[in-house]
């Protein structure tokens, strides 16, 4: 299984979504923030099987990949076989011209 590092930019993320769901329906934040970490949506995507989230559209790195929770996309790097870092969490509708 691969290690998982999750960038400080990704953390904050994380920490911004949570907390404006949270305003809006705290069992829905908790609950979107549990299928974040639920073994069969990020373990798979992050452990021997890294590339199998899509690659990224607006990206043109082989190495970066996206998978979905909800309505946003948890974007990775796979650094190699044994390590990938969640570079950043991003609402479907809002591009990623910033990244």
């Amino acid at each position: 299984m691969a290690g998982i590092i999750w960038s400080r930019e990704a953390r904050q993320d994380l920490d911004a979504i949570f907390l404006r769901l949270n305003t809006e329906s705290e069992s829905y934040s908790k609950r979107w923030l549990d299928d974040v970490f639920k073994k069969d949506r990020i373990d798979p995507a992050f452990s021997q099987y890294g590339k199998m989230g899509r690659k990224v559209p607006e990206i043109k790195v082989a190495n970066v990949r996206e998978i979905f929770v909800a309505k946003y996309r948890i974007i990775y790097n796979v650094r190699n076989d044994e390590m990938v870092e969640v570079l950043a969490i991003r609402h479907s509708s809002k591009p990623l011209s910033e990244f």
